[in-house]
């Protein structure tokens, strides 16, 4: 076990372990959610409480976190699969697109985030499962999974936008039955939002009302969260563009380019189809011999497109592959770019670009697992 602490125990595991074992001390240490540490703790406190005997309770919370991150990335990738084969109608024809999706999801570049008590695992593991509940029509359950989802994570609140679409853009011109869609479409917003509010209710509650009221409670709209990321953690709009952050741009690029070129890509078969969210498309769709440019796949467009902008203008740069590791259209992307690099119509661009995002994944995220373990960034 001292070997797992010295390899597990570094970055942001140090504060979901200590969250587990002390609750949330530090005003600080709402930056990170609490679905993880409540599972470890729940996890140590149960199945694992034998363990006591011949390890520390820390031991066994660090323990018990690497198993739910682990045990999460293996169902993450399963439903990753499966909602790819949803997604794009037909089993057959697209299995084997589905499954060089799911394994470049395992070959992602932030892999040594996935199986640390960090996050990232659990998140995709709910995003993917939220979204496949979505289009087999179970909205109601979807929502309360993504509901769990920003219990995890603060980006969990943009899976509103997936309701927002199906019920109001996508029916615009219905006028029929509007203020039921209206009613519906805020009800599940806020069952996806009761996880991120719960938590900032039980911040205001400690901070706000338990004891003497802290600067951030007089706000017109009191949010620890964003008080947090901005005072204790230089988080903010275009907070972190300082030459001495040049390096962890650079680190940042390769997924940066990655993502503007999948949204341009997709975008440029029909920029009509984009720029009215979907309404209007070409009179004639051209040809589609990749799935990637199915219009199943454009809200999850406008979602990769509303997350990198949030990610180059308000966050640490340097996190962004973990950012998007629960990012489908990233995946759906690059299995895009190296399925159309082994067709016999390839051309030397294509191979070049299906390959080099092989080399980019393995190389990044093997080279991300000895510099993670040695505290090194990126982190």
């Amino acid at each position: 076990m001292i070997m797992i602490h010295r390899v597990f125990l570094r970055w942001d595991a140090f504060y979901f372990t200590h969250i587990s074992e002390e609750g949330y001390v530090y005003e600080q240490e709402h930056a990170f959610f609490p679905l993880l540490p409540l599972l470890a703790r729940g996890l140590s406190n149960s199945v694992f409480l034998p363990l006591g005997y011949f390890l520390t309770y820390r031991q066994i919370l660090l323990l018990s976190g690497v198993l739910i991150a682990n045990v999460s990335f293996i169902l993450a990738s399963i439903n990753l699969y499966k909602l790819t084969l949803l997604i794009f109608n037909n089993k057959e024809k697209y299995e084997k697109y589905a499954l060089v999706t799911s394994i470049f999801y395992i070959l992602t570049p932030s892999c040594m985030f996935m199986s640390t008590m960090y996050t990232e695992s659990l998140f995709a593991f709910l995003s993917f499962f939220g979204m496949r509940l979505f289009y087999e029509g179970n909205i109601w359950i979807a929502a309360f999974i993504w509901s769990l989802s920003s219990f995890t994570r603060s980006n969990g609140i943009v899976y509103i936008g997936f309701y927002i679409y199906e019920f109001l853009i996508k029916d615009i011109n219905r006028i029929n039955k509007i203020f039921v869609r209206l009613i519906k479409t805020t009800i599940l917003s806020l069952i996806v939002l009761f996880g991120f509010l719960t938590f900032q209710s039980y911040g205001y509650y400690e901070y706000c009302i338990l004891n003497e009221p802290r600067s951030w409670c007089n706000n017109k709209i009191p949010v620890l969260y964003s008080f947090v990321q901005i005072f204790y953690w230089n988080a903010g709009f275009l907070t972190y563009y300082e030459i001495k952050q040049i390096p962890n741009f650079l680190l940042a690029t390769p997924m940066i380019l990655l993502s503007f070129y999948g949204i341009y890509d997709y975008s440029k078969i029909d920029f009509k189809r984009i720029f009215t969210l979907g309404l209007q498309q070409k009179q004639q769709q051209l040809e589609i011999k990749t799935p990637y440019y199915t219009h199943n796949l454009l809200p999850f467009i406008y979602l990769w497109a509303v997350l990198l902008l949030y990610s180059i203008t308000s966050i640490h740069i340097q996190v962004i592959t973990r950012f998007f590791s629960s990012q489908p259209t990233v995946y759906w992307f690059v299995a895009h770019l190296f399925m159309r690099s082994i067709s016999k119509e390839a051309s030397k661009l294509d191979k070049i670009l299906g390959y080099g995002m092989m080399v980019y994944f393995v190389l990044y995220g093997g080279s991300g697992i000895i510099l993670f373990a040695n505290f090194f960034p990126p982190a």
